[in-house]
This record gives structure tokens, sequence and C-alpha cells, in this order.
């Protein structure tokens, strides 16, 4: 499968999973809610316009953010058939590994294809399926311009990380862990929608301090990273 190449997007719609992750970026940006009837998905920004954000809402039973593939992949289409979009921008928090030169608040480009580390199905022709290769923009050259770290995204359900998922993401090559960014690229990818993922790291898998104690610390840091980020990035995309 080719790997899109960077090009002017006109128009960006960024994919988020949890409110507090998106608000710092929707108060830099100025953007307004728009109605997203009948799911739970939220929308900010004019569908028409360059720049529009999707977070995956709340769940209406516990009334926490709706995080995970299943959301994200809810998110991704309705974000793509509402605003059509020229680029995918997923944004968000993620796992970083201390041994990989990863550190609370670095924020990572994504590089080369994004994969599932939890997605285990030992039959014939399912077991690449389950993992998946999805292909983002070549995005190495603007994150030199940003000072930015690149990385493979690999994606699972789960925030912790026991042996059987730590080998599957060594399989893959990852650089940060997270839980959204595949299903959104798989989307992606069956639209022919160029898409590109930056992650601010909350925690660092490879420590013995918990990922959830971690996240919590340190979640407020890496949306203001995260923000800075995205901000400075999306001149740069429309520009190509």
């Amino acid at each position: 499968m080719p790997y899109y190449c960077a090009m002017n997007y006109a128009k960006t719609t960024i994919v988020m999973a949890m409110e507090a992750e998106a608000r710092p970026l929707i108060e830099r940006l100025e953007l307004k809610q728009q109605p997203a009837p009948g799911v739970p998905v939220e929308l900010y920004g004019d569908p028409g316009g360059p720049v529009t954000l999707v977070t995956n809402g709340r769940d209406p039973v516990t009334g926490v953010d709706n995080i995970g593939t299943q959301p994200a992949t809810l998110a991704a289409w309705l974000a793509i058939e509402r605003c059509k979009p020229d680029l995918l921008l997923n944004a968000g928090t993620a796992g970083g590994f201390a041994e990989r030169g990863a550190a609370i608040g670095d924020v990572f480009l994504s590089a080369g294809a994004i994969r599932f580390h939890d997605r285990r199905i030992p039959l014939p022709g399912f077991r690449e399926y389950g993992i998946g290769n999805y292909p983002v923009v070549d995005a190495t050259s603007l994150a030199a311009r940003l000072g930015l770290k690149t990385g493979v995204v690999s994606t699972g359900n789960s925030l912790d990380c026991p042996p059987v998922d730590a080998k599957s993401m060594q399989a893959n090559d990852a650089d940060v862990k997270e839980m959204e960014a595949a299903a959104i690229a798989w989307v992606a990818s069956i639209t022919a929608t160029p898409m590109l993922a930056v992650k601010a790291v909350t925690d660092l898998v490879d420590l013995p301090h918990p990922p959830e104690e971690q996240f919590v610390e340190n979640l407020a840091l890496a949306s203001a990273c995260l923000a800075d980020a995205v901000t400075e990035l999306l001149p740069l995309l429309r520009a190509g």
C-alpha cells in the first residue's frame, strides 16, 4: 500500500477522544460547537471551514469520555461524511517508552504506518488483518521544522501493558501506544482520506510507576503541549 505524500491540505478535521485533551485546542482555535444529531460525537467549527474538530463525546450510561477504537471509528466516519476534509488529524495523548527516548510532554508525529497491538487472530490471513498496516502522511520535514519527534503509533484498547501486548508493540516497532489512531487510520484508508497522528506523552510504559497514575498526573501538561504543537502544525499543513 503506498504512503500518502504531504501536500496542501485546505481542510483539516481533527479527531480527538477526550474532552480534556481537546479543550485547550478548541479554545486556542476559537471553535464553536455545532449540532451532531443522533450520536454522542461532538463537532466544533464550521463543517465548510478550514479547520474542524470532532471528539468522541461521552458515554450516556457512565458519563465518562468515549475512549477506544469503537467510538473513534464512528467519530472518524462521521467527520469524513460531515466535514469532507482533505486530511484527518488524530490528536491525543499516549504512552511512550523511556528506552526509546520518550519523555513526559514529548509530542510525536506518526511515521510509517499505524498498527494494532491487541488484535490477535492466529488464522491464515486474519493475523495480518488484525495487526493492520495503515499509511500516514509523511510528516518528517514538518516534524523537523517544529522540533517534534516522529515515531510509529501502536493502538490497543487497554491503558495497561501486559507482556503479550508489550511483545506485539515490540514487533510493531512502536514508539508510542494509545487507544484510537489505528481505528481512525482504518476509516481513513477505506475512504482514501490522508491521515496523520500527533500524540503527546502522558506516561512512560516501561517504567514501574503505574500508567494510570502517570496519566492523571500529566494529562494537563501533555494536553497543553499537544495544543501548542497542533496550533503550530495547522498553518504548515495548509501551506504544503
